[in-house]
């Protein structure tokens, strides 16, 4: 596990058509909870990637194995013209059929995993017990709480939490209402199984497929906790040329020498899409030819959406942590299969795609709108370095590994180094938080 970047330019710009047998170096922005790239390239005919028989390396007819579910995506641009990369990304990760996160059992951890994030680390779930209690503290210790998590993954994440609140605040439990937002059955699957100690007959813990499908938690106290989320959002991509912004789309790619069944190619008209970008972006007079820049348009709105439910409840926080940077992002959406990363065209459904989360963008979904002006409070981002370290990282480390034998020490603080190191998560990873105004600043911005 290394926390050192990874590709750029997994994919090539929009204007141009994208070959799916491009080779990915170690030269740019990755996602840091995988491992990385060596500097030798990749080869991308693994025989647990896509190409079963090694021996169609060498053929001129390089094709992977065409699944069901690229037959069906094949039909739907035939039939119905190219699909917008949000689009695309939209039916590859949440499809009820074939669908990444709604089908594929065990992604998450573990060497046949395809990927791990923070919550599979020791330490992370401690920290943020401490957050959501000290935010329950400073709402004024409601008899009421929802807690909510969105993107749960395996449901390690919360089952720590609650855990942690179990031995330090138990009374507590008696107060929360948990909701998890998770639209893939097969993770439910798995939550469910993770938090089975921590339900109750009343339904303590309860599932919804989406932010919307949330109830409105109407003057009762709310934390929302997403870690790892908006990266997995559908994103639109831009690239500019004569004709100004030009959308990013996705077509079918015949062409027997390149291993995808897709392509990346320019919208061959205007796209009123464009005016989902950034004013600042959209407006600027001086963009030279050939920009690219990636809109995570489903993060603005959920942003919006989640800013709204915070409203209506009364007091409310957010807890963002993702990868990111606080500005507009270009090149950074990739696949990524068994901790390596692929092109994002391969094997639609049995990939993860993800792209580096701009919180420039979730700021201005929020600063945007009036009524988040009046009753929200933003703060960051930082590091996730920081945040840690704010809230007592040290501390708990130090607590931990007082009475440890020396074999389990030195894997506590190979824990601490992935969370806390420049070159894992501790740099790459951002924290980013929302709050009503009308309760104490959450820590560590107070």
């Amino acid at each position: 596990m290394s926390g050192r970047r990874c590709p750029a330019a997994v994919w090539c710009p929009p204007v141009r058509l994208c070959s799916a047998s491009t080779a990915v170096t170690n030269t740019g922005i990755g996602r840091p909870t995988r491992p990385l790239l060596s500097s030798n390239r990749v080869n991308i005919h693994h025989s647990e990637m896509s190409t079963p028989d090694r021996a169609t390396v060498n053929r001129a007819d390089k094709k992977e194995l065409k699944s069901d579910f690229t037959v069906v995506l094949q039909q739907k641009i035939l039939t119905g013209g190219y699909l917008p990369l949000a689009q695309y990304m939209r039916e590859c990760l949440g499809n009820p059929d074939f669908g990444y996160y709604s089908t594929k059992k065990q992604v998450i951890g573990g060497e046949r995993a395809d990927f791990i994030t923070a919550a599979e680390i020791p330490f992370f779930a401690d920290i943020l017990t401490g957050f959501v209690l000290d935010t329950w503290q400073k709402m004024g210790t409601p008899r009421k709480f929802h807690l909510v998590e969105l993107g749960p993954g395996k449901g390690t994440l919360m089952q720590g939490i609650l855990r942690q609140i179990m031995h330090v605040q138990p009374q507590l439990l008696n107060f929360i209402q948990v909701h998890m937002v998770e639209m893939g059955a097969a993770r439910q699957t798995e939550q469910k199984s993770a938090l089975k100690d921590f339900q109750t007959a009343a339904g303590r813990i309860r599932w919804h497929l989406s932010l919307d499908a949330l109830p409105a938690f109407k003057g009762e106290a709310s934390l929302f906790v997403c870690n790892e989320w908006f990266d997995a959002l559908p994103i639109s991509a831009y690239a500019f040329t004569e004709r100004g912004w030009v959308e990013t789309l996705v077509d079918v790619d015949d062409d027997p020498s390149h291993e995808a069944h897709f392509k990346f190619v320019g919208s061959p008209s205007g796209s009123f899409a464009s005016f989902l970008m950034p004013d600042e972006i959209r407006l600027r007079t001086d963009t030279p030819m050939g920009e690219t820049v990636e809109v995570c348009t489903h993060g603005m709105a959920a942003m919006e959406t989640l800013a709204r439910k915070m409203i209506e409840s009364g007091k409310s926080a957010a807890l963002i942590v993702d990868y990111g940077k606080d500005e507009h992002m270009k090149d950074t959406l990739r696949g990524i299969r068994g901790h390596k990363f692929v092109h994002p065209l391969l094997s639609p459904g049995d990939i993860d795609l993800s792209a580096w989360v701009s919180f420039k963008q979730l700021r201005w979904a929020l600063e945007r709108l009036p009524l988040a002006q009046q009753h929200l409070a933003i703060h960051g981002p930082m590091t996730q370095q920081d945040f840690l370290a704010w809230n007592g990282m040290d501390v708990r480390l130090a607590s931990a590994i007082r009475d440890q034998e020396t074999k389990m020490a030195m894997r506590m603080m190979q824990n601490f180094r992935r969370l806390m190191d420049d070159d894992e998560m501790g740099k790459s990873y951002k924290v980013f938080a929302v709050q009503t105004k009308n309760f104490a600043t959450v820590a560590p911005w107070f």
